[in-house]
């Protein structure tokens, strides 16, 4: 393997411990629980289950990108530098599900989520440090996907052939 697998692999692992550490709800649960779903899913790392949300269990999808590097400047203010092809973009878009990126520096183990929208149509070079993965966006988030879900029927299928 090369250095570029150990950076990616601690980042996913920071991601999964950072998702799970903040934000207790009832019963002592995380918000949060990420589904690691393995190299063969070439979009997305995690499927990441909502806890306490109801009967259903709401969910997301998750690509991890991580770095080393240094921060870029904007006029915005600071961005992490993490690259997420256009292909990637149009595939987490197209999911009937919501999707996001979080942008891992792996020195520091610091963790930034930003959500991929269906406008979205180009590559990413870097992502916003404004949604730092803390308790405060942890529970935006959780509230975020609960809604996505809400106003999203889940509706049962009137017959199937499995019946």
């Amino acid at each position: 393997m090369g250095i570029t697998d150990y950076i990616g692999g601690r980042g996913e692992a920071i991601a999964f411990v950072l998702l799970t550490k903040y934000c207790l709800v009832a019963g002592g649960k995380p918000y949060f629980w990420p589904h690691f779903l393995g190299e063969k899913c070439e979009t997305f790392d995690f499927l990441v289950e909502l806890n306490q949300a109801g009967e259903k269990t709401p969910f997301f999808f998750v690509q991890v990108k991580t770095t080393r590097g240094q921060y870029a400047k904007s006029r915005t203010g600071p961005r992490l530098r993490v690259k997420v092809s256009k292909k990637d973009i149009r595939r987490m878009a197209s999911y009937p599900a919501p999707t996001y990126v979080i942008g891992v520096h792996e020195v520091e183990e610091r963790a930034f989520v930003v959500r991929v929208s269906e406008s979205l149509d180009k590559s990413i070079s870097s992502i916003t440090t404004t949604h730092e993965i803390n308790e405060d966006t942890m529970r935006r988030l959780w509230d975020e996907v609960r809604e996505f879900w809400r106003s999203h029927e889940w509706v049962e299928p009137a017959s199937s052939f499995l019946n």
